[in-house]
């Protein structure tokens, strides 16, 4: 297991701000935040290339925050996969091997596995790595970084430049191979699509803070703070005031009175909340209303290949616009732009957020 314990690492005048985290033994973990959050700068720190001003990196207990980083067990697949051009595809996947002084039988035959669980063997005859495609670039960085047998493996922004249905295919055996391995994994994305897929659990960083840590499907559903939720792309994001009603909390929000969720009792004043855009639902224009239903105008239906959208106006012109989706088969939508329909909000799908900043 690898902690992190109020880290603190300047780059510039940029800084990790106490960072505390754990990786578990056998974990996919994903860092997630936008450009410049500080993801790069964490992984280089736990890596060992640049040292911690303050704080203390520990592996199963031991303090390794000094320790040099080839000392350290881990192996590093960076963004630009850093292969070398003018050696052949087993040169490239064998270096490692060859530094670390490892007998020749011996990395043929692990060099050979490595390629096999990868389904590259065809390549390794190939002289160089210039004629490869995208994908394969990448699998041959991995079974470089695979071949040495690390404690760990960290990987930086590895799917980045390549076209989506290479990193759907990619994503997909890379977490085939990392079960298959029992590696402990850690990856840092700008790409929520990406971490969802890939992690057991995730921390958000923003702004050289950690936000967030847990599984995806919590810090997706339930972020922390509004900072979270924006940078989650939280579509239904409403701010108005907290009102106790005979049914339950609601939010005041212009000519619409939102029902909530009991995370909203008690409270005065004004709050936000956030609910998912697959949680709201549309319903026949004919739907009796109950709490948390409520009559709206479609606006429009967002054409997409994979996850149609509709938009609702509730309340009128100084009312609120609702995204609700997927939308499984737009052609079943009982209404056309302009029509009214019913939209479902359940109240107790509505989070309520923090207005926190790093």
């Amino acid at each position: 297991m690898i902690e992190c314990r109020d880290l603190v690492a300047h780059y510039g005048t940029f800084a990790l701000k106490d960072i505390s985290l754990e990786v578990r033994d056998g974990e996919v973990f994903v860092l997630l935040g936008p450009s410049g959050a500080g993801k790069t700068l964490f992984i280089e720190t736990v890596l060992g290339i640049k040292p911690p001003d303050r704080g203390r990196i520990l592996l199963d207990g031991r303090d390794i925050s000094r320790e040099q980083p080839e000392r350290r067990g881990f192996s590093y697949l960076p963004q630009d996969l850093a292969l070398f051009p003018h050696l052949s595809v087993y040169d490239n996947i064998a270096f490692g091997l060859r530094i670390r002084r490892t007998p020749a039988q011996d990395i043929r035959e692990r060099v050979g596995r490595i390629a096999s669980i990868l389904g590259i063997e065809r390549l390794l005859d190939r002289p160089d790595i210039r004629s490869l495609s995208g994908g394969e670039k990448q699998r041959v960085a991995l079974a470089r970084a695979l071949v040495v047998e690390p404690r760990v493996l960290f990987l930086d922004e590895p799917f980045s430049a390549l076209d989506p249905a290479t990193k759907r295919q990619l994503h997909a055996e890379f977490r085939r191979v990392w079960r298959r391995l029992g590696l402990t994994v850690v990856l840092v994305t700008h790409d929520q699509e990406e971490a969802a897929t890939l992690a057991d659990r995730l921390a958000i960083i923003i702004g050289g803070h950690i936000v967030q840590c847990g599984p995806p499907a919590e810090v997706f559903d339930h972020p922390a703070n509004l900072q979270a939720a924006r940078f989650l792309v939280m579509e239904n994001l409403v701010h108005g005031e907290v009102a106790a009603t005979p049914d339950g909390p609601a939010l005041r929000c212009g000519s619409v009175e939102l029902a909530v969720g009991e995370a909203f009792e008690g409270l005065g004043g004004h709050a936000w909340a956030g609910l998912r855009a697959r949680y709201a639902r549309l319903r026949p224009p004919d739907t009796p209303l109950a709490r948390g239903l409520y009559r709206g105008v479609l606006e429009r239906l967002s054409p997409s290949a994979s996850a149609p959208r509709a938009f609702v106006r509730i309340g009128g012109d100084d009312g609120l616009v609702v995204e609700c989706g997927p939308i499984p088969d737009p052609e079943a939508v009982a209404a056309k732009a302009g029509e009214p329909v019913v939209v479902e909000l359940p109240p107790e799908r509505f989070v309520r957020l923090e207005e926190e900043s790093t």
